[in-house]
């Protein structure tokens, strides 16, 4: 997949596809997909969007979807009223691993890959069905390209704990919102992780198959790395999500300049 430059000379915005074959897809969040049916995903936000979204009003906004994969965020952002850019890795391009020294690297990308593909088609084939005018940019989280142009607002949903460096990438998103930042994330030790400032690194040495998380992060520590960029007025609010191996504590961060 290649992604093509818009024809007003902006953002690298990939050009869509049809995706007629679910069977190709994986889906991140459940969905209720138009004319088609439920489908499952690790997560089922339906229903309490809303708080996951930390109650923000969409109307009107222009929202960079920040880690789209297949979409729900985005749609529910449109549907609520907003011009939404979708941002997320293209195939071609490495997800930000832990680099266990016993991970079979090459193997390991390949499987990334081939996911990131079917997410991308979850994004395309949903995109369809809920005749979206949301646009795809694809990029890492650390380069998030300045030719989007402003939005109002970056949503960063679940995405951090999945990075390196989480400051660095909030900073990509945050440079472009005039108005707000959204983080939801996984707390440190479910509720006990509103006292702690400090993140929790994730990694363990004896389980090489779990890469793909580095951090939990405490909502006092977004609520800073925020600040230092320009957000200070920020709320935090909690919820109970439905997850695939049983319902978990979130929080959300609204942070405004």
């Amino acid at each position: 997949m290649t992604a093509t430059d818009d024809q007003a000379g902006t953002a690298p915005y990939a050009p869509p596809r049809e995706v007629t074959d679910i069977a190709d897809c994986y889906f991140y969040h459940t969905t209720d997909i138009p004319g088609h049916g439920l489908v499952h995903g690790e997560w089922d936000l339906r229903g309490n969007i809303d708080a996951y979204l930390g109650n923000f009003e969409f109307r009107g906004k222009r929202v960079l979807d920040v880690g789209a994969a297949s979409g729900f965020l985005t749609f529910s952002a449109e549907k609520a009223g907003a011009e939404v850019v979708s941002y997320d890795l293209s195939p071609a391009q490495r997800w930000d691993i832990v680099p266990h020294a016993k991970l079979d690297r090459a193997a390991t990308d390949a499987d990334r890959s081939r996911h990131l593909q079917r997410l991308n088609n979850g994004y395309w084939f949903c995109h369809a069905a809920n005749r979206s005018k949301a646009r795809l940019v694809h990029g890492a989280v650390y380069d998030i390209p300045a030719s989007i142009g402003p939005v109002d607002v970056a949503i960063y949903g679940s995405i951090l704990l999945h990075v390196r460096d989480p400051f660095l990438a909030l900073e990509n998103g945050a440079r472009l919102a005039r108005e707000a930042v959204i983080v939801a994330d996984v707390p440190p030790l479910g509720l006990l992780g509103a006292m702690m400032r400090a993140p929790r690194f994730q990694p363990e040495s004896a389980k090489p198959s779990l890469h793909d998380t580095w951090w939990n992060l405490p909502p006092r520590l977004v609520r800073e790395y925020l600040a230092v960029l320009g957000f200070p007025k920020a709320v935090t609010t909690w919820h109970r999500q439905k997850f695939i191996q049983g319902d978990k504590w979130l929080y959300t961060v609204v942070a405004r300049r």
